[in-house]
């Protein structure tokens, strides 16, 4: 309790120094930069991370007394995320799991979208030279 005491005002006085750094304007990101960045492994598992937090959020919805009603054996004072883990043991694991793997085929998927993306505004660059000449000739 104490490190929070000291610990608050230092960091009140650093948000306050940093904040002409935050309010200045952040560069642009692009679909490229966003997909590179989704498909680095330190970025997986912060976005795996904040998506586990958000799930637990919910997680601790106090559910037990409508769920009494159902079965009798859930206790008043049960979650959602008792309830699952109830059901499997192994719920956190797997959350933590599938967010990591989820957020790992966005980053390949964005991948080939930019990939893709770049590709069809060569094909159609090329097929704009081509037909150029043509549809400026039917124009004639």
């Amino acid at each position: 309790m104490r490190a929070a005491i000291v610990s608050a005002p230092l960091f009140l006085a650093s948000l306050l120094a940093a904040a002409p750094a935050l309010a200045q304007e952040r560069p642009r990101v692009t679909s490229a930069d966003a997909a590179r960045a989704l498909q680095n492994p330190l970025v997986q598992e912060g976005a795996a991370l904040a998506i586990v937090r958000l799930a637990d959020i919910l997680l601790d919805t106090r559910v037990g007394p409508l769920a009494t009603l159902a079965d009798p054996s859930v206790p008043p004072t049960a979650t959602l995320g008792d309830l699952q883990r109830r059901d499997d043991p192994e719920f956190e694991a797997r959350l933590h799991r599938d967010a990591r793997r989820a957020v790992r085929t966005v980053g390949a998927v964005a991948g080939g979208a930019v990939a893709t993306g770049v590709e069809l505004r060569r094909t159609a660059d090329r097929l704009e030279a081509a037909l150029g000449p043509l549809i400026g000739a039917l124009g004639e």
